[in-house]
């Protein structure tokens, strides 16, 4: 967790996914209501060291360790906790003092503190007590994780041995102090809620996760015949492909042939992190993709997960489980672990960070892989990754196009101009001359009916009393290319944040309830451009800047209306 993120969660309260607990020298037993009752309901973030008025108080570092130790055998304690929750406490300093926190994944389980069920209402912790409720949280669960799926006939006999040697290799190189290496196979499937109870009909058996992670291949095929990933290489030979890798095996091996695939035909960048070591930038980010690749696939479905490498981009499409329909933004999206407990491995095995940090971090790497490319993650019911393997920036055509729009830029800078040559663009558009880009582009937005004051008109003599002109299909057209004209100088200014002044000279008009009324009010509405100081909307001080949605829309990569 980074100071802003922390200070947003001060900023946000106390609300159905944030918990705070002052914890000077102990932790309090309602930290494991909130566990629980986070696990049971959406996820969220517990902080200690915080009141309940968001002031922060600190956490005693001479009971930093014995906090940490005490929770972690509480969390991991089946009489306590049921199923045993392992999750890690983190530590910040602010302000000079230490905060620590526990961020809390949604679970595909129902878990139990002392033999109650506690589930997440607003800002509180309440006990499930009833049958009816009870069997409310059931369903949910049920019908939103596949990877619970029990099948009472699977027997230790199912499962590869090999493949628990490889598992605890794994967590031991990524934590040599992760209770599940202490513990038998059958320990662990039970401590990891491999092996279940179906509260509801009493059937007992192992899962589908069981079986993704340490079944042997003809069980999975036995469980899911069209179970099927495809990597290919199409550069060369579209229609067919260059090189071809079928797997139908299990996710610790997939994940590892998938890496290697990656190593094979993706070049390496040279790339120093912060501590001055060469880091593999093909790992670093395709480690993120592969990751949620397997981890988010919705298994039931029977189309395969693709991972195709072109000349120009990686596309990965997968069966999804929709949650919402678009583009994700990484910086402003929530995450939703929607096989929780196939997480719960990859994480223990250093192959996935926290819940929502592979968008973040492949954005973040990205910029060093590949000039100006922007990784576009898209929600439906195939979950597609594009990423782009060329510079994929406005660079110098920016000025191209604003001859094309006849846009005078003169005062607007030499850092405002430079950080517009750096706006993403569309990979699919650099394909084309830079003509084209700027032609194709104009036509885009001026299609957009969002992009110009043409839906401020109802009816035709709306625009006869707007402007006094006999023709008015001329003069709708001739508003239109005004308003859009405007439209992207505003946007295009705003890539540096601006005051109303200045956006009243570079828009050339008079009046500021005007501008107000026609653009900036529009377009907060519509997300292209954001408050510098979105607690204060009317503040004097308040400037404007291009939003994640205005980018994609300038770079023709937001195709939504």
């Amino acid at each position: 967790m980074t100071i802003d993120e922390l200070k947003t969660y001060l900023k946000e309260k106390e609300s159905i996914r944030v918990e705070f607990k002052e914890a000077a020298d102990a932790a309090s037993k309602s930290v494991y209501e909130t566990i629980v009752s986070f696990s049971n309901k959406e996820g969220g973030i517990i902080l200690l060291g915080i009141d309940n008025a968001g002031n922060v108080v600190g956490v005693n570092p001479v009971a930093i360790d014995k906090i940490k130790k005490e929770m972690t055998t509480g969390m991991n304690n089946p009489q306590k906790i049921s199923p045993a929750i392992n999750l890690p406490i983190g530590e910040l300093e602010f302000e000079g003092k230490t905060i620590l926190y526990i961020k809390v994944p949604v679970s595909s389980q129902v878990h139990m503190l002392n033999h109650v069920i506690y589930d997440r209402e607003h800002d509180s912790d309440i006990k499930i007590t009833t049958d009816h409720r009870i069997s409310e949280i059931y369903f949910r669960k049920r019908q939103g994780f596949t990877e619970n799926e029990i099948f009472p006939f699977m027997e230790p006999d199912d499962f590869d041995p090999i493949l628990f040697e490889k598992a605890r290799k794994l967590i031991t190189m990524n934590d040599p102090e992760h209770p599940w290496l202490s513990m038998t196979n059958k320990e662990l499937m039970l401590s990891a809620s491999l092996y279940q109870k179906d509260l509801r009909t009493g059937k007992l058996g192992y899962t589908l996760a069981a079986a993704l992670i340490f079944g042997k291949d003809t069980t999975i095929l036995n469980m899911l015949p069209a179970y099927k990933i495809e990597a290919m290489v199409r550069r060369n030979n579209l229609d067919r492909w260059d090189d071809r890798l079928t797997l139908r095996t299990n996710l610790i091996d997939s994940y590892n042939e998938l890496i290697n695939f990656v190593k094979k035909h993706l070049d390496d960048t040279f790339y120093l992190d912060d501590k001055g070591q060469r880091r593999d930038l093909r790992v670093l980010i395709f480690r993120e993709i592969i990751g949620n690749m397997l981890v988010h696939r919705e298994y039931t479905n029977n189309y395969s997960s693709d991972f195709i490498i072109y000349k120009d981009r990686v596309e990965v499409t997968n069966p999804n489980k929709v949650l919402f329909r678009g583009l994700i933004n990484p910086n402003d999206f929530c995450p939703y672990a929607k096989n929780p407990t196939l997480r719960r491995f990859f994480t223990a095995f250093g192959w996935a960070d926290e819940i929502g940090s592979g968008v973040r971090n492949v954005t973040n790497y990205m910029k060093y892989y590949v000039k100006g490319a922007q990784v576009q993650f898209i929600e439906a019911d195939q979950f597609k990754v594009i990423v782009p393997l060329i510079d994929c920036i406005w660079g110098n055509r920016i000025k191209l196009l604003f001859d094309y729009i006849e846009l005078d830029t003169t005062g607007w800078g030499d850092e405002r101009l430079e950080l517009l040559t750096e706006l993403p663009l569309n990979y699919e558009l650099t394909k084309l001359t830079d003509e084209n880009i700027v032609s194709t582009l104009y036509s885009y937005w001026d299609t957009k009916r969002y992009m110009n004051k043409i839906d401020r008109f109802q009816n035709i003599s709306d625009i006869e009393n707007d402007v006094t002109q006999k023709d008015t299909s001329i003069t709708l057209k001739r508003y239109m290319n005004k308003s859009l004209q405007t439209t992207l100088a505003i946007l295009f200014y705003c890539i540096k944040a601006a005051n109303p002044e200045e956006l009243l000279r570079v828009a050339n008009l008079s009046s500021r309830p005007t501008l107000r009324r026609d653009y900036i009010t529009p377009f907060i509405k519509a997300g292209w451009i954001e408050y510098t100081l979105p607690d204060t909307p009317t503040s004097t001080k308040q400037k404007y800047q291009l939003s994640f949605k205005g980018k994609a829309i300038l770079g023709g990569l937001e195709n939504k209306e």
